[in-house]
C-alpha cells in the first residue's frame, strides 16, 4: 500500500466530508432518541458507510491506506451484512445470524483489523447491540497466569468467569500457550470455549474468533467436545490473499 501525498490527502478529506454529510446527520438524529428506546438499527448500506469512514481513519493512524479490492470486497460485504443483522447474510453465506463468527486465513489480510473497526463503529455511534470485548488469546493467558499467581485460592478462575460472559472477540485463537490450573497443565481455551458454548445455548451469547490456522489445524488444539461445538457456535468465513502490512 502506497502512502498518499498531501494533495491526495486534502482531496480525500474534502470528499469524505461531502460523502459523509448524510450519514452524520442521520446519526445526530438518532443520538437525540431516549436511552430507554430499543437499540439503534442500521441498514447494511448505512453500516458500510460507517465501516468505510472509520476504516480509513483506522488505517491512516497506521500510515496505511484502507483498500477494498478483489481479495476482500466479498468478505467485507458479508461482514457488513452480518453486523447490520441483515437476513441476506444467511442467503449469501448459508450461515446463521444467531451464531458468532470464526474468521480464518493468512497473516496480515485484515481479519483482526476488521473487528477493531467494527468495535470503533459500535462505540462511536452508540450501537450498543454491537458492543463486544476485543482481546488477544495471549493477553487472556497472561491475565490468567497473573491472577493465578496472586490469588492461589481461586487459581485464576475469575478470568474464566470474566471472559465467559457477554460477546467477546478472541484474536489469534489456536496459538495460545498452556496454563497451570491447580497444578495441572491445560489449554485454557478448551475450557473457555466449552463454557461459552453453554452461554450460547442458554442465552445466545456470541463469540467471535480470528485465527491464522486452517480449520483442521485449529481443531487439533482442542478436545472432541470443542471440535463439535465449533460448528454450532460459529459461521466460518475465510479471508485470504497477500499480507496488507507492507
Amino acid at each position: 500500500m502506497k502512502l498518499e501525498s498531501n494533495e491526495e490527502r486534502k482531496k480525500r478529506v474534502a470528499q469524505e466530508k461531502k460523502d459523509n454529510a448524510k450519514i452524520i446527520a442521520y446519526f445526530e438524529r438518532i443520538h437525540k432518541q431516549k436511552e430507554t428506546e430499543k437499540a439503534i438499527k442500521v441498514t447494511t448500506d448505512q453500516f458500510k458507510e460507517l465501516f468505510w469512514k472509520e476504516g480509513k481513519k483506522y488505517f491512516a493512524n497506521e500510515k496505511r491506506l484502507f483498500n477494498v479490492d478483489e481479495n476482500n470486497k466479498l468478505f467485507l460485504d458479508v461482514i457488513c451484512r452480518y453486523f447490520a443483522n441483515d437476513l441476506s447474510f444467511e442467503k449469501v453465506t448459508n450461515g446463521e445470524l444467531r451464531k458468532g463468527l470464526l474468521i480464518y486465513g493468512n497473516c496480515g489480510t485484515g481479519k483482526s483489523s476488521m473487528f477493531d473497526i467494527v468495535q470503533r463503529v459500535s462505540l462511536k455511534y452508540n450501537l450498543r447491540h454491537l458492543y463486544f470485548t476485543n482481546i488477544s488469546v495471549h493477553d487472556v493467558v497472561n491475565q490468567f497466569n497473573k491472577e493465578s499467581t496472586q490469588n492461589k485460592l481461586e487459581g485464576g478462575e475469575s478470568i474464566i468467569d470474566k471472559y465467559s460472559r457477554g460477546p467477546v472477540h478472541f484474536d489469534d485463537l489456536g496459538t495460545e500457550k498452556m496454563v497451570q490450573a491447580w497444578g495441572i497443565k491445560e489449554n485454557l481455551f478448551d475450557r473457555l470455549l466449552q463454557t461459552r458454548y453453554n452461554g450460547f445455548k442458554a442465552k445466545g451469547t456470541k463469540t467471535f474468533v480470528t485465527t491464522n490456522l486452517s480449520i483442521q489445524e485449529l481443531q487439533r488444539n482442542y478436545s472432541k467436545q470443542v471440535k463439535d461445538r465449533l460448528y454450532q457456535m460459529f459461521n466460518f468465513i475465510e479471508l485470504n490473499g497477500e499480507s496488507r502490512r507492507f
